[in-house]
């Protein structure tokens, strides 16, 4: 029954779309996507048309369009000014801007809850509208219907992206190049925050609609990791280094993979560490011979035939060096203990002539 379940759980996972590598931004690299500040930063300087950046009212024209403005509330008119942080009595607008025509408020939000003094920031935009048109707008990851009650309006991300795109063939004949390709990546930024949330779809619904046989395959996993834990550790109450000062023994396995390795660190000078590891999976046990350092490996490879230790080499392998004797799944751990023991013995003992 659990194999007939495993198998349609691999059969219907290897049905699903295959997940699209896309390349990173450059605030993804830096590490600031979700930064809200650094977002609201760059936001700020792209809504200012003084700017070097060359776009002039291309973010605040989309800003009014997205927000479905009227025809006449849509130019922003001049004297822009365009300020961060600004405090009131209770809290700090992100963003404000003024015109000869327009007082606009902007809440910028990426993953953090709207938990701000709306209504202070609406009386604040209030007292300092004079005779303007009063905008107030909330930019978010996923739609709510926060701040309505002040009559902001929500805008998300992704729709103002979308607008800005539609409009940018309009003004990009005056761009700096360089603030240019700095602001597409910032707009990919903000496109790929939503699409984060989203992603896999497929795969999502597919756990969901196997949860129970995926979480029974799980357990038999890790049922099956143990054992492979407790052989690696039987073989090593098989193994004798104690009268050895230059060799470790230690274990180690991933995370994922199905795989546990005995590991025998063997120092045969100051320069040159090896690793003999014995490595059980599924496909049965095989014994590995390599060097952290890659300028090690001639070394490494006139020494195991000065020793007479018979490896495969294997460049394309990261170990690089692999005994060709292999044993099945199950062997009679007293038919690997010897073949490993003398490899560490020969290791061990080595002095250069």
């Amino acid at each position: 029954m659990l194999l007939d379940a495993a198998t349609k759980i691999l059969d219907d996972f290897r049905a699903l779309p295959g997940h699209i590598e896309r390349p990173q931004t450059f605030m993804e690299i830096a590490g600031y996507p979700n930064r809200e500040n650094v977002c609201s930063n760059i936001l700020a300087f792209f809504m200012d048309p003084e700017e070097s950046h060359g776009l002039g009212t291309l973010v605040l024209d989309a800003l009014m369009s997205g927000g479905n403005s009227t025809e006449a509330d849509k130019v922003i008119g001049g004297s822009v000014s365009v300020e961060r942080e600004v405090n009131t009595d209770k809290g700090r607008i992100d963003i404000l801007i003024t015109s000869d025509d327009h007082a606009i408020l902007i809440e910028n939000k990426i993953h953090a809850g709207v938990n701000n003094p709306l209504d202070d920031y609406a009386a604040y935009l209030d007292k300092i509208a004079d005779n303007r048109e009063k905008h107030k707008f909330l930019l978010t990851l996923d739609p709510t219907n926060d701040g309505s009650k002040w009559s902001f309006k929500n805008l998300t991300h992704e729709e103002f992206v979308e607008q800005i795109r539609s409009l940018l063939g309009h003004y990009i004949s005056d761009a700096d190049t360089r603030y240019l390709t700095m602001f597409l990546d910032f707009l990919t930024t903000l496109e790929n925050l939503r699409r984060g949330t989203r992603m896999d779809k497929e795969f999502f619904e597919f756990l969901a609609e196997q949860s129970d046989e995926i979480q029974n395959l799980l357990t038999e996993v890790k049922g099956f990791k143990d054992e492979l834990r407790s052989k690696v550790q039987d073989l090593n109450t098989l193994i004798t280094v104690e009268e050895y000062q230059n060799v470790a023994q230690r274990f180690w396995r991933s995370g994922t993979l199905l795989v546990d390795i005995l590991v025998y660190e063997i120092r045969i000078s100051g320069s040159l560490l090896v690793f003999t590891e014995a490595m059980v999976s599924p496909h049965g046990w095989q014994i590995e011979i390599w060097s952290r350092n890659k300028s090690n490996l001639p070394t490494l490879r006139a020494i195991l035939q000065s020793l007479e230790i018979q490896f495969e080499e294997r460049p394309e392998h990261m170990k690089w060096f692999i005994s060709p004797i292999r044993f099945d799944y199950d062997e009679n751990l007293e038919q690997i203990s010897p073949i490993l023991q003398e490899i560490i013995d020969k290791l061990a003992t080595y002095r250069a002539a």
